[in-house]
């Protein structure tokens, strides 16, 4: 071969090899561009705020299900007798499988999303999907979901809002903006398994609601309603510490979500920790419900508001059970496993629901009599 030919193939393989180099780099800064030009949900905020993206009403609520979407890459339609419309989205275990819905949005607004879905048994891998509106990612979050990173005991079914992965059970989901009209929203897998049954977009949905402690519907002893000061309507209902004795409450939920249990008591015996166990419908949803501990709160309030709300929370996160509630009556029923307690009311509420008793008028005044009373004898 002549000296003037390997130049030229020499300047070939140089230039081949140049031009796969310069692709790579070309490649990788438009895709540096691309993840730069998609800023975080938390940068936004301001922005959103400035642009009068206000959120939507709480009353706007739509449901699609997910039989009704155009499916690929492995997603197919399978019965279900419990699901809404009889039906669901399997095969959504495959990297690329999508869902895409067309959305008529009814106002300007940031609208929460929220997926109903179940997932194949406890120790299932967290779901990690990608979700898009009209073709585009709204913030950089959106390209790196994850899901069920709760464990839910049930391993049934569960509701959950498209929130940071990192700020789970702080009440503070996404707000996907959206003008008035009709957008396409496509969900496609990364990685993991589940089942849609439905996705809904609402606005911020805020619920607290209780019922008094001494308003039970069912019991297997005798429970003996007392006054307290501070009581919400001035009454509760006094359990005893005998192991077995079980008191049951009913109450309406107000629609379809997730909620914690939560316990305004008093248990004023030092020294002592009154155990009880919970159960929802008659089932005992985790295994720590078999002993929750409630912890003394230095008095009965017979002198002075000694009541504390607790929420039903895991022991060792601390962090409250939010559980799957289908819109309707459920029953709570408390069982004593050692020690007294009484019960002003008891509840279920939203992660970002606001915690509201009824204070009796009469309980203000007598509240505000001991503080009275109590001013002038330190004084004494």
């Amino acid at each position: 071969m002549s000296r003037n030919r390997k130049l030229l193939l020499m300047l070939v393989l140089a230039l081949a090899v140049g031009s796969q180099v310069f692709a790579s780099v070309w490649i990788d800064e438009i895709s540096a561009v691309k993840t730069e030009d998609l800023k975080s949900y938390l940068s936004l905020t301001q922005e959103y705020q400035d642009d009068n993206w206000y959120k939507v009403n709480s009353k706007v609520s739509r449901l699609l299900e997910a039989e009704d979407a155009t499916l690929g890459g492995g997603a197919v339609v399978s019965n279900k007798a419990n699901a809404s419309g009889g039906k669901v989205v399997t095969g959504f275990d495959q990297a690329g499988a999508y869902m895409e819905w067309e959305f008529d949005a009814p106002s300007r607004g940031q609208y929460e999303i929220w997926l109903k879905y179940s997932i194949p048994c406890n120790d299932a891998d967290p779901v990690v999907m990608d979700i898009t509106i009209d073709g585009k990612h709204l913030f950089s979050e959106t390209t790196d979901l994850h899901f069920n990173s709760v464990k839910y005991e049930t391993a049934v079914e569960t509701l959950e809002c498209v929130e940071p992965a990192s700020d789970k059970g702080n009440g503070v989901p996404f707000g996907f903006i959206m003008e008035k009209g009709k957008h396409r929203i496509r969900i496609t897998n990364i990685s993991g398994e589940f089942d849609l049954d439905y996705i809904r977009f609402s606005g911020p949905v805020k619920h607290f609601v209780f019922t008094q402690g001494e308003t039970c519907s069912d019991s297997n002893g005798e429970f003996e309603v007392v006054k307290g000061n501070a009581a919400s309507r001035g009454k509760a209902v006094q359990t005893t510490d005998a192991p077995g004795e079980w008191i049951e409450w009913t109450i309406d939920v107000p629609e379809d979500g997730l909620y914690s249990l939560i316990v305004r008591y008093t248990q004023g015996t030092r020294g002592v920790e009154s155990v009880r166990s919970f159960k929802v419908n008659g089932k005992t949803l985790f295994p720590s419900w078999d002993e929750v501990v409630f912890y003394p709160t230095d008095g009965w309030s017979e002198k002075r508001n000694d009541w504390r709300e607790r929420r039903i929370e895991d022991p060792e996160t601390r962090q409250p059970y939010y559980l799957y509630m289908p819109k309707g009556e459920i029953t709570i029923r408390m069982e004593t496993v050692s020690g007294p307690l009484n019960i002003d009311y008891i509840g279920i509420i939203t992660r970002d629901g606001e915690i509201k008793g009824e204070l009796n008028f009469w309980d203000y005044l007598r509240m505000l009599w001991q503080q009275i009373i109590g001013f002038f004898v330190s004084f004494n």
